[in-house]
């Protein structure tokens, strides 16, 4: 009997000693090194880039955004611009639409009413005239001063689209991924086989789809400061452009 009790003391005490090992391994065995992280093969290096935005709600604030900013035109070959001098816009004579990626030294922020608004009653027997947010800038390079919209208010409501107008950072540098060639047919507005829809947006401006398809797999077509062109995107690379006449 006291030969099995030796027998049975001596296995309990080989299993707690092989418990200690086991545990003194676990505790005591070097960290596994972490995963690298695997790209989301639904993202390109487009989509981790974010602009800058401001979010102006009113005249003061805008100016307060805006006032002295150095900014490059995004919405290119859509938004009119005036000659600006003596504190008026002079809304009879446009001046053409803001060029893809233009640079602007803002000066101002005004508010203006073209002379073809009309009032509309906010209130009952309160009527009050529509008025553009405009501003006021120096293209790069140039004396003249013009203007543009970038919202407008209604009885003291204000609705604004600065950042889908301009960008706050040089877009060469937010980005500087793309390749060189990429980028000179951008500065001479030019389209080729390879560019992406963003990249054709900032070199002709926006496009208007032709028929269905969904993002970079379907047609659009620009307007492309009065020489239009219709643009094939399959993957989200340009494989046909087509003049399309005036």
């Amino acid at each position: 009997m006291s030969r099995r009790l030796q027998i049975i003391l001596l296995a309990f005490v080989a299993l707690a000693g092989l418990r200690v090992f086991l545990i003194y391994r676990v505790r005591n065995a070097p960290a596994p090194a972490p995963k690298a992280a695997q790209p989301n093969p639904n993202f390109s290096a487009d989509d981790y880039v974010v602009p800058t935005q401001v979010h102006s709600s009113d005249l003061k604030s805008a100016k307060e955004d805006l006032g002295g900013k150095t900014v490059w035109v995004k919405a290119g070959n859509q938004v009119s611009y005036y000659p600006y001098a003596g504190g008026r816009v002079d809304f009879k004579h446009a001046a053409g639409l803001l060029p893809p990626l233009e640079k602007l030294a803002i000066a101002n922020v005004v508010q203006a009413s073209a002379p073809d608004a009309k009032s509309e009653e906010v209130a009952p027997g309160v009527r009050v005239r529509a008025q553009q947010v405009m501003v006021v800038f120096h293209p790069a390079g140039e004396d003249k001063t013009y203007a543009a919209p970038i919202g407008g208010s209604r009885g003291g409501d204000y609705t604004f689209y600065i950042n889908e107008t301009f960008f706050f950072e040089d877009p060469h540098q937010l980005y500087k991924h793309w390749p060189q060639d990429i980028w000179n047919a951008i500065d001479q507005h030019q389209v080729k086989p390879g560019m992406n829809e963003l990249q054709v947006a900032l070199a002709i401006g926006a496009g208007v789809p032709q028929g269905s398809g969904d993002f970079g797999n379907r047609t659009l077509r620009f307007d492309n400061n009065g020489h239009p062109v219709n643009v094939t995107f399959e993957r989200n690379r340009v494989t046909e452009v087509h003049s399309t006449g005036s």
